[in-house]
This record gives C-alpha cells, sequence and structure tokens, in this order.
C-alpha cells in the first residue's frame, strides 16, 4: 500500500516536469515576463520549438499566416496558449501505452478531449478565454499516469475491481493502493507550482461533496469530464458516467441547447487539435 507522498516522490524520481514547461509555468504567472523571456527560455529546447512550431500552425489555430519562429508565435497565440503547448509536449509522452486492462493512450485522449471540451464551455457559455481550463483539462487525470508509473499492478487490480463493480474507481483505487488519482495529483500540481486553480480541478474533479461556483476552473473540468464520460471518451476502460454535483446538474438543464450544440461541435473541434493529442511520433 502506498500514500499519495509516496506515489509521487517515486515517480518524480522517475519522471518530471521538464525545466522549460516548469520555467514557462513560472513564466505566466509572473507580472513583470516578458514576450523576450518567455522565447529565451523555449529556445533552450531545439526540439520543443520544432514541435511548437508544427502545432501553431495546425488547423487548431487556423493562422493564415505560417508563423516561423517562437517570438512570432508568442504574438499569434499569447504567453498563456503558448504555456499550454509546452506542457501538452512535457506530457505527451508520459502517456504512451496501450493495454486492456488500463490504457494512458486512452487516458491522453480523455485528458485532451475534457481540455477542448472545457475551452469551449469557457468560451461559448462564459465568454471566457479559456487557456486556463485547458491546462486543467489536459493535466487533470496526471495522477492515474503517477500511479500506473508506480503501482501500476495495483492500479489494474483496482480498475479490475470497478469494472466488477466494487465501486468506483477511486474507492477501488483506495483499496488497493491506499490512495487515488485526485489526491496523488494534486500533490504533483503543489510540485509543479501550478496555479490554485489547477490544484483545486485536479483534487475535486470527482468530488460531488463538493460546492462548485461557476464560471470557476475546477466547476468547468467537472462539466467537461462529465460530458467526456458521456460521450465514450472513457480514461479506464469500463468506468461509469460520475455523477454532476446537483448545482451544476441545473446549470447543464437550463442550458441544454447550447450544450448540445457543443456535444455537435466537439468532433470537428477534436480532428481540427488532431496533432495536439496524437502520440505516434
Amino acid at each position: 500500500m502506498y500514500d499519495a507522498q509516496q506515489i509521487v516522490r517515486k515517480f518524480s524520481d522517475i519522471k518530471t516536469l521538464p525545466h522549460v514547461a516548469f520555467r514557462v509555468n513560472q513564466l505566466v504567472k509572473d507580472d513583470q515576463a516578458t514576450m523576450h523571456d518567455f522565447e529565451e527560455v523555449i529556445k533552450l529546447d531545439p526540439v520543443l520549438v520544432t514541435r511548437l512550431l508544427r502545432l501553431v500552425n495546425s488547423p487548431y489555430f487556423g493562422l493564415v499566416q505560417k508563423v516561423e519562429s517562437i517570438s512570432k508565435a508568442v504574438v499569434f497565440c499569447g504567453l498563456k496558449q503558448l504555456r499550454n503547448l509546452v506542457t501538452v509536449e512535457a506530457l505527451r509522452g508520459m502517456f504512451k501505452g496501450d493495454g486492456e486492462r488500463f490504457s494512458r493512450e486512452k487516458l491522453w485522449l480523455h485528458s485532451a478531449t475534457v481540455a477542448i471540451l472545457a475551452e469551449m464551455i469557457a468560451k461559448r457559455i462564459f465568454g471566457l478565454d479559456g487557456e486556463d481550463v485547458f491546462l486543467a483539462g489536459i493535466i487533470h487525470d496526471v495522477g492515474l499516469v503517477a500511479e500506473d508509473q508506480v503501482a501500476g499492478e495495483e492500479l489494474r487490480l483496482a480498475a479490475d475491481a470497478m469494472r466488477r463493480g466494487e465501486g468506483l474507481l477511486l474507492e477501488c483505487e483506495r483499496r488497493y493502493l491506499g490512495t487515488d488519482h485526485c489526491e496523488t495529483g494534486a500533490l504533483l500540481a503543489k510540485e509543479w507550482k501550478l496555479s490554485d486553480q489547477v490544484f483545486k480541478a485536479i483534487r475535486y474533479h470527482h468530488d460531488d461533496r463538493k460546492t462548485f461556483t461557476l464560471p470557476s476552473v475546477p466547476a468547468i473540468i467537472v462539466l467537461a469530464d462529465f460530458m467526456a464520460f458521456k460521450m465514450q471518451y472513457n480514461p479506464v476502460p469500463g468506468a461509469p458516467v460520475p455523477s454532476l454535483p446537483p448545482v451544476l446538474a441545473r446549470h447543464v438543464k437550463s442550458m441544454m441547447a447550447n450544450y448540445k450544440i457543443i456535444v455537435r461541435d466537439l468532433p470537428a473541434e477534436m480532428e481540427k487539435a488532431r496533432e495536439l493529442y496524437r502520440t505516434d511520433d
């Protein structure tokens, strides 16, 4: 059996958020940081520069002009969007690995779906820019990756127990591992010095006892996670659709027509964003 601290410590010995991604996240929170500071950090990783430019020029951004430098990418996309892309690149390799009992690649697809849905909800329902919820969506289930790396067989036993109807995944995780991915992921968010809103989104995205305030980042992630499950983008094969806290269920009911349009448009948005979440390179 493990506690969350043990899993995070062992996972961090194996993998950590790469230095460039860590530094970029810090720069976004620094009011004194300039675009030049951002560009100087990105340039430390030539492979990352190549990948970022490929992403910026993908259909997801729909730019008319081809962007050929990080400085122009920062101008076109902004610091937060580039931060999100750097984080995507930092995490992508951690999610490689398929399997019937637990698949990191299905988990990555789920995470990307939640991120895209969260961004759509933020923009279309609440008129927000969606950049912070995108980051929270991409990273909300990172605790499962840490558990898989450190206690893979125990995680699979927990997933098997869930499929046998012995409880929700979190309950089965606690039984077989001694902790759950929300607690583990939240500790990673603290270690990586991510924002408080991202921390809360990770920590509470399966907590129906929590009072969620709209349009906070944690509330939007719960909504996006619920919709991803409903549309069969499940992080763990056989996982049941989570329940929505009453305040969020009432919100969805009151805005049902808008949410139906988001569901209708998701496949096209996912296709545009394919370059973001592909794992075959």
